[in-house]
């Protein structure tokens, strides 16, 4: 088989053998009986896909290969809420001059009116172009005449240039999917890496080989042999490569809904996306495109914008001595450089692996991103003899990172390692209230990439994070049920650094706000904070506080809620199946301590019994204690959270666990006048 070359001119013709979009619906054909509810349980929907059909195919030009992505999607608005889903946005992959194109774009919104179909077109303005950044265009398609009831309907053509940028196809969604169709043929020329996300089980999953023909026309040209001059004539060769082809369905998809203690929806949404792993033209010899854990590794560390920047650490040497000069050990000295990094340079909130700044510049700035501080950070680390390497992590709003995947854009955020004798210190300095051997929550996210000549490998993310709580609250209760006293906070670990940040980004009174939104009842009197800056200490937030309708009487009686309000009030869970796991991020212990005072002339007639909860292995745990001394009520309350992550067949079990939590703390406290 012939080489393709520069000479090779516009492929005239492509023909894909085999290979025929299995359509289920009929596009373009909308009656009234498609405006019914019929077939749609979930009531919650604000919309429903109806059909989402996409295919994608390589052709051959004059550039070589090239990438045609089809798609017809047809969406059933059912709320107002819905017409969100009538802004369509497609991304667009540019490099250089280089891009992505939308061919074509046919839109059309449908409404049912007065037993007619009515049709609203998409018009030109309704098409614009946002520059979202370097890399990426996106499309946006403002579909008209949009309300409940609504059905809209589009279609679209991709030219992509860029092989590597096989699409990716999403089957869920956060509304439900009744039907959803891709479609790949890919020729024996080019290998993908198919990784899969998500629990959905395919209606169809095939793959097949069938054969494609490119006939490929070749302009005429002059070859000199000796004195004869040659000339070859126009003509059209012809290539019959096999190829791979692959069809998918899913159908009746629930909604996934998002709950908290997640990582990314998009980590859990059920989908197929593509890695280019291997080009083999024919004539040549087959080459390696994706990276392995090796070449990544060394890819990095040649690049101007990582490896270089961690060897420019020269500019702090003059002042190592007096940073580290009360250090006595070198996990001291390593404790020193990281608390006047932090201290000193300010983070400007841009993630990234690749740093546009170099380390004195970003030094001298006192400013700049989580990988200029960090990759800075290594190389003073190393300036000062210690043994330090950057590790590359994808934060938790990012996604997971798959060990088996050396993807590099599946990284985003840097962070600091160093090893002293056999213990790995991992170092974050973009959060001025992140303690030493802690990081923020954004990176606790699994493993993380050791990029190191001697050192490469993985690392946990979690050392000795934990979201550590404790209130102390201590009540007086008035005959006409009003509660007043204080209320102390103290915040460690992963709580300890949040509320810190949420209180040095708000005014005041702000801060005292958002406390108030999750007790709107109390009337704060004063509050003073304490150690905002003292890191080895809790910070702590002491309140003091009125609460007017803090029981409820009934004739001779009053009704206390045990916990006086500091309780959980409804459960985290709601899902009645979660198809992803419950992931908390680090362990957590809360303690919560309330004393309450009761009037006199009053006595305990009835009071919530003490409860221990605990799930397999102490899992987790929740305790209630209610003691009565003389004139006064004590609860403790105590919950730990000792696994990161729960599997979806134990949410369940988690979502019982917690309903029980919220209906102890329901409970009352009964006291009758004597």
């Amino acid at each position: 088989m012939k080489h393709f070359s520069s000479t090779l001119l516009i492929l005239l013709l492509l023909t894909l053998t085999g290979f025929a979009q299995k359509k289920k619906f009929d596009f373009d054909k909308i009656v009234p009986a498609d405006f019914s509810l019929s077939g749609i349980t979930d009531t919650t929907a604000e919309a429903v896909v109806v059909a989402d059909v996409g295919s994608t195919r390589f052709e051959y030009g004059d550039k070589g290969f090239f990438l045609v992505f089809e798609r017809k999607t047809r969406i059933h608005i059912l709320k107002p809420e819905g017409s969100s889903f009538a802004t369509i946005e497609i991304p667009l992959y540019k490099s250089g001059s280089n891009r992505e194109r939308m061919n074509s774009f046919k839109g059309t919104t449908y409404n049912l009116e007065k037993g007619e179909v009515v049709k609203t077109k998409v018009r030109s303005e309704d098409i614009f172009k946002d520059e979202k950044s370097e890399n990426w265009d996106h499309q946006k398609i403002a579909m008209p005449a949009v309300k409940p009831n609504s059905i809209i309907e589009y279609q679209y053509e991709i030219r992509s240039d860029f092989t590597f940028n096989l699409q990716s196809w999403t089957f869920q969604n956060s509304i439900p999917v009744l039907w959803s169709e891709y479609s790949v043929i890919i020729p024996e020329y080019f290998e993908y890496k198919k990784i899969s996300h998500g629990y959905v089980p395919f209606t169809v999953n095939e793959e097949s080989y069938t054969t494609q023909k490119f006939t490929v026309h070749v302009a005429a040209s002059l070859s000199q042999q000796g004195f004869q001059t040659d000339r070859e004539p126009a003509h059209d060769d012809v290539y019959q490569p096999g190829a791979k082809e692959y069809h998918w369905v899913t159908t009746n998809v629930p909604a996934l809904k998002a709950e908290p203690y997640l990582t990314t929806v998009y980590d859990y949404l059920s989908s197929i996306e593509f890695e280019l792993s291997i080009e083999k033209m024919p004539g040549s010899t087959p080459r390696q495109i994706a990276d392995n854990w090796q070449t990544l590794n060394d890819k990095l560390l040649d690049s101007d914008y990582f490896g270089k920047a961690i060897k420019k650490g020269g500019f702090i040497s003059d002042q190592l001595p007096k940073i580290t000069a009360n250090a006595a050990s070198p996990a001291e000295k390593a404790l020193a450089i990281y608390d006047h990094i932090r201290d000193r340079v300010k983070w400007d909130g841009d993630l990234g692996i690749s740093a546009d700044k170099m380390p004195k510049k970003v030094y001298e700035d006192r400013t700049g991103s989580a990988a200029e501080i960090n990759l800075m950070l290594v190389a003073v680390l190393r300036e000062a003899g210690l043994t330090a390497d950057p590790v590359i992590l994808s934060t938790r709003s990012h996604g997971m990172i798959m060990e088996m995947y050396p993807i590099l854009a599946k990284f985003n955020y840097v962070i600091a390692r160093v090893q002293i004798d056999t213990l790995e210190y991992l170092l974050d300095a973009t959060s001025p209230y992140t303690l030493f051997n802690t990081l923020p929550e954004r990176c606790l996210n699994g493993t993380g990439r050791i990029i190191s000549k001697e050192r490469a490998g993985w690392a946990n993310l979690l050392k000795g994070e934990m979201r550590n709580e404790y209130t102390n609250a201590s009540f007086t209760l008035a005959a006409d049920g009003a509660l007043s006293g204080s209320c102390s906070l103290q915040s460690r670990g992963i709580s300890g650094n949040e509320h810190r940040n949420s209180f040095k980004s708000m005014q005041r009174a702000a801060f005292l706000k958002e406390f108030n939104t999750d007790h709107s009842n109390w009337n704060i009197q004063g509050f003073e904070y304490l150690n905002l800056d003292t890191l080895s200490r809790p910070f702590t937030e002491n309140y003091t506080l009125e609460v007017p309708d803090g029981a409820q009487q009934a004739g001779e009686r009053m009704y206390l809620n045990c916990m006086a309000g500091l309780g959980m009030k409804s459960n985290p869970f709601k899902l009645e199946k979660r198809t992803y796991p419950v992931d908390f991020s680090c362990p957590i212990k809360e303690v919560t301590l309330v004393r309450i005072n009761i009037p006199e002339g009053w006595s305990v007639e009835e009071m919530p019994k003490a409860a221990v909860v605990s799930l397999p292995e102490k899992s987790a745990m929740f305790k209630i204690m209610l003691a009565q001394g003389s004139g006064f009520i004590q609860i403790t309350n105590t919950l730990l959270i000792n696994k990161k992550v729960f599997l979806p067949e134990e949410y369940e079990q988690l979502k019982e666990f917690f309903r029980m939590i919220v209906a102890k703390h329901a409970e009352q406290i009964v006291l009758k006048k004597a």
